[in-house]
């Protein structure tokens, strides 16, 4: 199996306000590690935005992609080590691929870097269907700050121009409206805006044929309120009298991207709703709205449209926590719908963690260029920055939003596996006296619960200050999927209370001016639930100042053994399974192999495999006829206990169905054991797939014999030493026949 390549985290939109533009599909890259050259636009548009939260930050660009899709972790490793060499005092990243595991190369680096005084952010992922803990590589490591998305209240659109008359009085006011997206921009001016109705609470408006007694709309723009049938229902009912211009004002879902249909010929836009109830009270007190869309001369300009989905977790935004339990991710940011710059002088709007985490690493330039960075506090400033950054957090509601629907508000608070700590308030990075000290509270599972936890609490002020603290529960939920065997998608995950006891400080906690004083907290996790269903629960400890400044600390743990509820279920039902030949027959039973990897013959093990969590090591090895499990020591030693060597796996393996030996090379293999493999979700219906063509990871080939097969996954917090805590695909013995071409 072959990891997937590292992919920008901004997959949702690509578009500008009057085409919407579909990336193209992945393709396989050829990496090399590209240096800081002249060269420094990105052929996929990724790293090239910078005018915004901090725009006279210093920028230094390192460019990790080339021409093709995707690039490495290798090369990711070398960039950010160049970029700390460089004196950088943060280094940002949208970047990532699905991993969860904090101790993975490049978030060993990244979180390394953060020991020695440089401000990590890296996007959390855009894998949110995927549901709870799936988190990114770089992201995933212990002192890098993840960042969630958090969708905006205001959707960037086109701006136009109404001239309100009433009364003898005129006022022009800038508006909003969104285009169709495969049509040109809106050039009319002049014409009035005629409602068809004055009752806004009306979605049904127009959607059955106008009365006879319908004026002429040829020479007037139509507004129509949206809802219960389609625009082209309406756009239908109003085209009989002559209609040439469609307005539609929103309800209170989230806005929509019109698309035309070239078997009408009026014109369509959106507006949304309160300027829709604006130009309908004007014309029913009497009054006359015209309208001007010309196109402004640079084209560029952009006005926000009201989004009733602002201040929600972004759908798209990936959960955690990571697969040691540790809290991720850590703080959410504006993400969805950013204006942004874009290659050739040209604006974007885009979606994704890749737009919420340049916002926070912006955030913190602002108070570095304030304070001063690390040449000027040493070590431990982005340590205490980072926790800064978190404590400032926001809650969020959890809340799902339909694309073109209404919000489904649970009653509950969001968790911290999806959006961290929460939505950044930057007024309180940057001006509060309050600052803590702490290590977040990951509490672990019920086999290795993690009960107490501190806060130094740090008065920068000039008075005095008394604190008070209060627990702030998020919706616990059940990780289990419900059919699958694997962890729940984001469909299957429902909010419902799950909330720990916690002692807090006692007596009276006042803090003098320039003064750190420590808070223990206690927690007992939640009991009486499933184990089975794995529920998670997660919220803040809240730290309210007399002096009206209010941080908090995440807190998060799982209601459940860990370790024993993977015990034997690593692999759902049916998996591993093992196939061979050239239509792939599955083989349940003795076989033979003489490794003829002819489009013919295929005659070779292949291994189909799914993971319900990430494991630490999975190991394909191969023994002599006798081995027995009693037989095992870890690491294995060729020569020893019957052991013969690890298997090797065709790199062609996780992207082709047959194995060509036309095309392939059969010597490209990646060696057992594999280390951290990521767990298998239910949206994909692909499993990891592993050939096995007869090189062992010596570099050898295994000789004609009979020998036992063990497949086997590490299970978390297990010590590989014992047979145990493996889970072990129990397959059948195999014969090795002198090779075949």
């Amino acid at each position: 199996m072959s990891p997937p390549p590292y992919s920008t985290c901004s997959p949702s939109t690509v578009r500008n306000a009057s085409e919407e533009e579909s990336p193209e599909p992945p393709k396989r890259p050829e990496y090399q590690i590209i240096n800081p050259k002249s060269d420094n636009q990105s052929v996929q548009f990724h790293g090239t935005a910078y005018v915004g939260v901090a725009p006279e930050a210093e920028i230094v660009a390192f460019k990790v992609f080339g021409a093709f899709e995707g690039t490495d972790e290798d090369t990711l490793v070398e960039a950010t080590i160049m970029a700390y060499e460089s004196g950088a005092d943060i280094i940002t990243a949208s970047i990532g691929r699905a991993n969860g595991f904090s101790d993975g190369p490049w978030a060993t680096v990244a979180s390394r870097i953060v020991e020695q005084g440089v401000v990590v952010t890296i996007a959390a992922g855009n894998d949110g269907d995927e549901g709870p803990f799936y988190a990114s590589t770089g992201s995933s490591g212990k002192e890098v700050l993840a960042v969630a998305s958090v969708d905006t209240s205001r959707v960037p659109a086109r701006p136009w121009h109404a001239t309100f008359n009433l009364n003898g009085e005129a006022s022009t006011t800038q508006l909003a409206y969104i285009p169709p997206v495969n049509r040109a921009l809106w050039n009319t001016t002049g014409l009035p805006i005629l409602p068809l109705g004055f009752d806004t609470s009306n979605p049904a408006e127009a959607c059955s044929p106008l009365p006879d007694t319908t004026p002429d709309l040829s020479d007037v723009i139509v507004l129509i309120r949206r809802g219960t049938c389609t625009p082209y229902v309406k756009q239908t009912n109003v085209e009989k009298f002559g209609a040439r211009h469609v307005l539609f004002y929103n309800d209170n879902s989230r806005p929509f991207e019109l698309v035309a249909n070239s078997a009408y010929k009026s014109q369509m836009a959106l507006i949304d709703a309160k300027a829709g109830a604006a130009i309908i009270e004007t014309v029913k007190a009497g009054g006359s709205v015209t309208a001007d869309f010309t196109v402004p001369a640079d084209g560029n300009w952009a006005v926000g449209f009201f989004d009733a989905a602002g201040g929600i977790p972004s759908q798209y935004t990936s959960w955690g926590g990571t697969y040691e339990l540790e809290i991720k991710p850590d703080i959410a940011a504006p993400g969805a719908n950013i204006y942004s710059t874009y290659l050739d002088g040209t604006y974007k709007v885009l979606s994704g963690t890749s737009m919420a985490t340049p916002y926070v690493a912006g955030v913190a330039a602002l108070y570095i260029s304030k304070h001063g960075g690390r040449s000027v506090h040493g070590k431990d400033f982005a340590k205490k920055l980072s926790r800064r950054i978190i404590s400032s957090g926001e809650s969020l509601p959890w809340q799902l939003f339909e694309p073109q629907g209404l919000p489904t508000d649970f009653g509950f608070l969001a968790p911290v596996t999806q959006v961290g700590n929460g939505l950044l308030n930057a007024s309180k990075l940057l001006d509060y006296k309050t600052s803590l000290s702490f290590e977040k509270f990951a509490l672990n599972d019920t086999g290795s619960f993690s009960r107490y936890h501190k806060v130094e609490i740090t008065n920068d002020g000039d008075s005095p200050v008394t604190y008070n603290f209060t627990l702030e529960p998020a919706g616990g939920f059940f990780a289990q999927g419900r059919t699958s065997g694997l962890l729940a998608d984001i469909l299957d995950v429902k909010p419902f209370s799950l909330v720990p006891t916690v002692t807090f400080p006692s007596g009276v906690f006042r803090v003098s001016p320039g003064e750190s004083k420590e808070a223990q907290f206690n927690f007992i996790f939640p009991e009486s639930v499933d184990e089975a269903k794995l529920p998670v629960y997660s919220g803040r400890i809240i730290i309210r100042g007399s002096n009206g400044e209010t941080v908090a600390v995440p807190y998060m743990g799982a209601a459940f053994d860990l370790k024993v509820q993977m015990r034997g279920t690593m692999f759902p039902p049916s998996y591993p399974f093992q196939r061979s030949g050239p239509g792939s027959q599955d083989i349940d039973a003795y076989h033979t192999y003489a490794f003829n990897t002819s489009r013919a013959a295929q005659d070779f093990p292949k291994v189909n495999a799914k993971f319900k969590w990430g494991t630490k090591e999975l190991r394909w090895d191969i023994f002599d006829k006798d081995y027995e499990e009693s037989d095992w020591t870890y690491p294995p030693v060729v020569g020893e206990n019957g052991y013969i060597g690890a298997a090797t796996s065709s790199t062609y393996a996780s992207s082709s169905v047959t194995f060509d030996p036309t095309t392939m090379d059969r010597e490209k293999v990646l060696p057992f054991p594999m280390r951290g493999i990521e767990r298998t979700t239910t949206w994909s219906e692909l499993t990891d797939r592993f050939w096995w063509l007869g090189k062992l990871a010596n570099g050898s080939y295994i000789a004609p014999g009979n020998y036992t097969i063990r497949f086997a996954a590490l299970t978390p917090f297990s010590n590989p030493e014992h047979s145990d805590n493996w889970d072990i695909w129990e397959t059948p013995q195999i014969t090795i026949l002198p090779y075949t071409v």
